[in-house]
């Protein structure tokens, strides 16, 4: 089936006084300033500075908006866009719950098979229950992929960010027919990783893609300087920047080099000051392509503690 569906990153207005990262799915707001076509989702990362864009998904048809407690629904004839937000101590229960409740109202009207999902959630490297919270996280999503029997080889492209605020946010994207999911020849699964990184192994695909009217969709999963399952170059975040372009190469070498360059990056860093180096580095490297992908810089912490940046993005 072919979709109907658009990304973009698109210039944040300069008179919004919010400065951090945020996202709209769906339709922008009507004529009289309603929203009900609209899930605004704030992740709760600063943007760096100087630029700020707002990333936007749309698609085509009348929204039929939903809101239960901490979730929200956005349902279209061919997607559904949903989210959860709510506290994130006890993060591992809150994390089963969350999912438990995406999936459940994903499944029930339809829409059965993730194409990306997205999720942030505060001090990613504090201890909870004797586990690293990033830890603690992975088990509750599996717990909830096992209870509801998703097998792993289905899982869409993800992210998972640290930031500074106590909350646990998550937006997806749904589709009623299957995205394909794709694989990086330079990494191990992550949901074969050993397990000295976690209990349960994270469950992701490393890019997904779909097939719109507009031509081919690959979206790319949080990516990092990992080869392999074993991080990359510490402290040398010239050289993470390197192994992740790498990584992302061979992404794009997999779904098939005719497709479409990147349109959008953004980059998770976590030390901001690193953003003039790390924008060198891919500078250098997209330096023949026309046009460059816009890039958008956030302030976010890495699932591993080594790690210094993680770049998503779209192609398109």
């Amino acid at each position: 089936m072919t979709l109907n569906l658009r990304s973009r990153l698109l210039p944040e207005a300069a008179s919004d006084p919010d400065t951090g990262m945020h996202v709209h799915l769906g339709a922008p707001a009507s004529a009289d300033n309603t929203r009900d076509g609209l899930l605004e989702i704030h992740p709760g990362l600063e943007a760096v500075a100087p630029d700020a864009y707002v990333e936007s998904w749309t698609t085509r048809g009348s929204p039929r908006p939903e809101r239960r407690g901490p979730l929200r629904l956005l349902e279209y004839p061919e997607i559904l866009f949903a989210s959860w937000e709510g506290p994130d101590h006890g993060l591992r229960d809150q994390t089963e719950q969350a999912y438990r409740d995406l999936l459940s109202a994903c499944h029930a009207r339809g829409f059965e098979h993730l194409a990306r999902i997205w999720n942030f959630f505060g001090d990613i490297h504090g201890e909870e229950d004797g586990l690293e919270r990033y830890q603690a996280f992975c088990i509750g999503r599996a717990a909830a992929l096992e209870a509801l029997a998703i097998p792993q080889t289905g899982m869409p492209a993800a992210t998972a960010i640290g930031g500074t605020q106590p909350r646990l946010v998550i937006y997806l994207i749904a589709t009623r027919t299957p995205a394909t999911a794709l694989e990086n020849p330079r990494q191990v699964s992550a949901y074969r990783y050993p397990e000295r990184y976690s209990p349960k192994s994270p469950t992701f695909a490393r890019a997904t893609r779909l097939d719109t009217t507009g031509g081919p969709l690959i979206l790319l999963s949080g990516t990092a300087s990992i080869v392999g399952h074993e991080s990359r170059h510490p402290d040398d975040v010239a050289a993470q920047t390197r192994e992740t372009l790498a990584n992302l190469r061979a992404l794009h070498e997999t779904a098939g080099r005719h497709l479409p360059p990147p349109r959008w990056l953004r980059v998770y860093l976590r030390r901001p000051g690193d953003r003039a180096c790390v924008a060198a580095v891919l500078a250098e490297h997209f330096s023949n392509a026309w046009p460059p992908p816009v890039v958008q810089w956030a302030r976010g912490d890495i699932c591993r503690r080594e790690l210094l940046l993680e770049i998503e993005g779209v192609h398109a």
